[in-house]
């Protein structure tokens, strides 16, 4: 028998599809203020859609989950950032907290910027 040069297939490296975990999808949606009928309407899903999501019957697609999350001020999930979220200000709010306003983080740029340059004056009349 006469064997054909196939394309062997590799594993993918990342699954295809990711789903989301029905307890902290309802959570993101109570955190985004959003009811039930709310949540379907900005999905563009059914209700019984909805409640099969949130008690675990059917899986929840990532970008659904991403979206509710978005609607709650929550940066979408990059590593590093867990737990960071935009307050509806507009302010970052670190993990455990703490707001930072864009004229706070401007004004930290400039500090360090001032600092870098601070050092590096310093470096250069050592030597």
């Amino acid at each position: 028998m006469i064997e054909k040069n196939r394309r062997k297939k590799h594993p993918r490296r990342h699954p295809h599809f990711v789903w989301a975990d029905p307890e902290r999808f309802y959570a993101e949606r109570m955190a985004a203020g959003l009811t039930q009928l709310q949540a379907c309407e900005y999905l563009g899903v059914t209700r019984r859609t909805l409640f099969n999501w949130e008690h675990g019957l059917t899986r929840i697609p990532y970008p659904a989950f991403k979206l509710i999350r978005m609607r709650a001020g929550a940066i979408v999930h990059v590593p590093g950032w867990d737990g960071w979220r935009y307050a509806r200000d507009g302010a970052l709010v670190t993990p455990d907290g703490r707001t930072f306003h864009a004229w706070e983080l401007q004004h930290l740029q400039l500090v360090v910027s001032l600092a870098r340059r601070y050092r590096e004056s310093r470096q250069g009349g050592a030597a």
